[in-house]
């Protein structure tokens, strides 16, 4: 990778956020009759919400697509502060993507499942998208802050920063054993997306190295190797 195209790789933590910004507002706009609250939602609700408003959920499951593989993409820029850091990326795209293909599900089966399986896929969905999903976000984030803090890179407030709101946002994971705390979820995403374009901003700029020991090797005072 070129140092411009290493640069340009930031530009997907903006589409991630864009997309997944935007795919809330278009499925509440476009959703027909009351918003579905899933943790409190009943087998009747899901039925009826799903079986009314396939273009709602289908517009928010195609941007929450590009969001995904936007935020994949964007992890893959970052894998050289450690694995985890791609790990991290993967389950977080994994799992929104997941929890797309279960909203699609949704819409298909919603007028002929039982409502055990409209629970069951309900639920899933909601923890897909929501726990699991931020906990890879968190394992990122976490990750990827203590790579950049490692690595002496110049943007270091995001990674310091990042140490504080990766475990955070990864007590989102607690609301599958405690639903009221899916109303926190917002605050998680926010201080998720924080972080995110702090980093992305910190790459277009060139501040952020495309592996971490050239930062390492600066602060230590050992030459470069000429290219």
């Amino acid at each position: 990778m070129t140092s411009l195209d290493h640069r340009r790789s930031g530009w997907w933590g903006f589409v991630f956020t864009a997309a997944f910004v935007a795919s809330l507002v278009a499925g509440g706009a476009l959703a027909v009759g009351k918003t579905l609250y899933l943790p409190g939602a009943s087998a009747a609700q899901l039925r009826h919400f799903y079986s009314t408003n396939g273009l709602a959920v289908g517009v928010q499951s195609g941007l929450q697509m590009v969001a995904a593989l936007a935020l994949l993409l964007f992890g893959r820029r970052l894998r050289a502060f450690g694995r985890a850091v791609y790990g991290g990326a993967v389950a977080a795209a994994g799992f929104l993507g997941l929890s797309v293909l279960l909203s699609v599900l949704l819409t298909v089966v919603a007028a002929s499942a039982t409502d055990a399986v409209l629970s069951g896929l309900g639920r899933a969905a909601l923890i897909c998208g929501g726990a699991l999903h931020l906990l890879g976000t968190a394992v990122l984030i976490r990750s990827a802050s203590t790579g950049g803090l490692r690595s002496g890179t110049p943007t270091r407030w995001v990674f310091r920063y990042g140490l504080v709101a990766g475990p955070l946002i990864a007590l989102a994971c607690v609301s599958i054993l405690w639903s009221p705390l899916i109303k926190l979820e917002p605050l998680f995403r926010l201080l998720a997306i924080v972080w995110i374009i702090g980093v992305a901003v910190a790459v277009l700029r060139g501040r952020v190295g495309r592996t971490p020991s050239t930062g390492s090797r600066s602060r230590a005072g050992t030459p470069e190797p000429a290219t």
